[in-house]
């Protein structure tokens, strides 16, 4: 009896610390697993956060492509000292639509930002025509507002009223780029 109850108490022993060795192994496993499993999740937070931006980017790629039409009307919505002449030549267009006669008097140009660019032009024609010209100023590209105009009948010699007028006009450019 002696020598079952010793070798009861050796494999009670043995169980025991097997018992303990697994219990420590699946101790040991979770911990491992438990910090794996938290690097993966950050990981993976990281990643939709990555894929969001990418997400992001790509609308915003789309949106600068859509706008890229927009963005290059702005663009040449400003009038420089090199595209002057292409302002000019759209007035001159305008005449021509309206039946106008256009001669250009002045133009200045700014020498500062602060100052503001402008032309001194002069249209003769019915009062219609000339009211439908200044009406298309309007519609040109470039930012602008009619400063002055004064209005005067055209008077042959002799006083002779011809149905037409003259139109002298200041016109303001506010988009000129130095």
């Amino acid at each position: 009896m002696q020598r079952s109850k010793k070798w009861f108490w050796a494999a009670a022993a043995l169980e025991t610390l097997f018992l303990a060795a697994v219990l420590g192994f699946g101790w040991l496993t979770y911990v491992k697993m438990s910090a794996a499993s938290k690097i993966i999740s950050e990981a993976e937070a990281k990643m939709a956060a990555l894929e969001q931006k990418e997400r992001e980017f790509a609308a915003s790629e789309a949106n600068i492509k859509e706008l890229a039409g927009d963005i290059a009307l702005l663009e040449n919505s400003f009038l420089s000292e090199g595209s002057f002449v292409k302002f000019i030549e759209l007035l001159e267009d305008a005449a021509r639509k309206t039946g106008v006669r256009f001669s250009a008097q002045n133009a200045r140009l700014p020498s500062s930002a602060k100052e503001k660019a402008s032309m001194t032009f002069e249209i003769t024609g019915t009062f219609r025509v000339v009211f439908n010209f200044i009406s298309l100023l309007d519609k040109i590209p470039y930012a602008g507002l009619v400063e002055s105009a004064s209005f005067s009948p055209k008077i042959e010699q002799g006083q002779k009223r011809t149905g037409e007028i003259t139109a002298k006009i200041n016109y303001i450019i506010f988009n000129y780029n130095l």
